[in-house]
């Protein structure tokens, strides 16, 4: 009977120690799963927090590229608006959007129609050749009047059509940006999503692990202090519980 508690006694220590052994290897490796399982939480969490931040910026950078492709558009109407009044202003081939030039076509009317003048004044002309004459300078003070008369609104005309023009590049380019600056952010967020997933596989990952360990750690302390009860009681009872467990 001694020998047979002995070596119950004996067999229980040594699972005690076993026990034991596991209680500290599944507390260390349920404790470093746990400790992993808050760094990726706090790391999903925080790239999250960056993702929707990001997306606030999408969505200002894509109202910002509306706004500017409603500006092009109404930007494009006043340049119809200024063609059409540029085509309406415009005259055949004697005016000019270039104010100096237009001068110097002045100029040069006045200079042909002096030489003109001055040749009808020597009365060189035959007669027939002094009504052409004659014509001709009417041609030209009609068109120095018209020049004088239009050229300006044409100018302004052309300038006004310039500007819309410029107006509607300078807006496409707003535009353009914002939309580049969009897509941009869209990549962030891409990425910054495909960090966030992986880290929430690994946190679900460690936290298995750690629910697995912790497990394993609580058969591993149910079976120490079984082993605990059952050698207090061959302690204390001298052995009767164990015939009386027999």
């Amino acid at each position: 009977m001694t020998n047979t508690i002995e070596k119950l006694n004996e067999n229980l220590e040594k699972q005690l120690l076993k026990a034991s052994s596991v209680m500290n290897e599944m507390g260390r490796k349920r404790d470093l799963a746990n400790t992993n399982t808050k760094k990726h939480t706090t790391e999903r969490n925080k790239l999250n927090g960056e993702v929707k931040e990001l997306i606030k910026n999408v969505k200002s950078f894509r109202a910002e590229r509306e706004n500017y492709n409603n500006l092009v558009r109404e930007k494009k109407i006043i340049r119809k608006e200024m063609s059409e009044k540029l085509k309406s202003t415009k005259t055949i081939d004697w005016t000019s959007d270039n104010r100096e030039e237009n001068k110097l076509r002045i100029l040069r009317l006045k200079s042909k129609k002096q030489i003109l003048e001055d040749t009808l004044k020597a009365e060189t002309f035959p007669l027939e050749d002094q009504i052409m004459a004659k014509d001709e300078l009417d041609d030209i003070d009609k068109i120095i009047k018209r020049i004088n008369k239009y050229g300006h609104l044409y100018e302004d005309a052309f300038r006004h059509q310039e500007l819309a023009h410029n107006e509607v590049q300078e807006a496409a380019t707003l535009a353009q940006k914002a939309h580049e600056d969009m897509l941009k952010i869209n990549s962030k967020v891409d990425r910054k999503r495909q960090l966030a997933e992986t880290a929430h596989r690994k946190l679900r990952t460690s936290k298995k692990e750690a629910d697995s360990f912790h497990g394993q750690f609580i058969l591993a302390a149910n079976l120490k202090n079984n082993c605990k009860d059952m050698l207090r009681a061959i302690k204390n009872d001298g052995g009767e519980a164990v015939d009386n467990a027999a």
